[in-house]
């Protein structure tokens, strides 16, 4: 058998007397690569986690070599083991990054064969996914409002922008004073990096303007805080939303983006199109709209002109 021409990461280490790379160098170049082209860190978070799974769970599938040398019939093997306890759309999201890892390694020449080149992502069965309906966020509304502290009234408020906006939960707690505006915010903190608009409600305006009064003028321009004045933590809000989800008996996840998915139905069921939704939720693809559009737009046809004003609720 002929071998290739092109010398190897590891022979071009023993040629040049470089390092030889091993699963710890491959991933901080690749880290470092990511970093270059200004990739947000929440998103490598996300490749290494994904990475460090496949390194935990080589011993699941009995393969004792590198991470970076698996084969395509060891990630198949891996796979197949997280199909066991894993939900397909998670397996997915960390097959995505995989394919992101090895195509870098295999266009730096790290390794000679693409496991990944073949990879496909696991067919999923399209679900109607749960939203809020205008009992559960009454319900969760006056969970906040009858606590009377500033805490409560700030998630209260940030509850309402979810709702009224579909911005991200990251997006919600990146908002600067500067970025509000009579009738529309800007987005600055968004995930794909791009800067867009947002409407916001009468009400809204009014639950924003009455939030920065008793917020006061502080060191920063953060407009959602602790009560150290610190900029506000979206786990922290992650979690007193879950929590005033079971308080209430919502019999359903309650998060930031179940918030986000009952805005998108909102904005169906009162007739917008896929690409105007897909500008206001920051989509960078129409895929995942058209995937709302195609389930609420089809199972709930002829009730465009039921349009809720959620801000009544609060």
């Amino acid at each position: 058998m002929r071998r290739s021409n092109r010398l190897s990461a590891e022979e071009k280490a023993i040629v040049y007397q470089t390092i030889v790379p091993d699963d710890n160098f491959v991933l901080e170049e690749f880290i470092r690569s990511r970093r270059i082209r200004n990739v947000r860190e929440t998103t490598i978070k996300y490749y290494v986690d994904a990475i460090n799974v496949l390194k935990r769970d080589r011993d699941y599938i009995q393969v004792e070599k590198p991470v970076m040398h698996l084969s395509q019939r060891d990630l198949e093997d891996m796979i197949m083991y997280w199909k066991g306890f894993m939900r397909i759309n998670t397996i997915n999201s960390k097959i995505k990054a995989i394919k992101a890892y090895y195509n870098y390694l295999y266009q730096q020449g790290f390794i000679k064969v693409n496991p990944c080149e073949n990879l496909s992502l696991l067919r999923v069965r399209e679900e109607i996914r749960e939203t809020l309906n205008s009992d559960e966020i009454k319900k969760i509304a006056n969970h906040f409002k009858k606590k009377e502290t500033f805490s409560s009234y700030r998630d209260l408020v940030i509850f309402q922008l979810l709702l009224d906006t579909g911005v991200r939960i990251s997006e919600a707690v990146g908002i600067n004073i500067q970025d509000i505006h009579n009738d529309y915010i800007v987005v600055v903190e968004s995930k794909n990096l791009k800067q867009r608009i947002v409407y916001i409600s009468k009400g809204m305006k009014e639950k924003l303007d009455s939030y920065l009064k008793i917020r006061g003028d502080i060191s920063h321009t953060k407009v959602f805080i602790n009560r150290d004045q610190l900029p506000y933590s979206k786990n922290t809000f992650q979690q007193n939303l879950r929590e005033a989800g079971k308080a209430c008996k919502v019999q359903k996840q309650v998060s930031p983006h179940v918030c986000r998915r009952t805005y998108a139905k909102n904005a169906i069921l009162a007739g917008m199109d896929a690409f105007s939704l897909a500008t206001l939720l920051g989509h960078s693809s129409l895929e995942v709209t058209k995937r709302y559009v195609q389930i609420w737009g089809n199972d709930l046809k002829g009730q465009s002109k039921l349009k809720k004003d959620y801000s009544k609720l609060f």
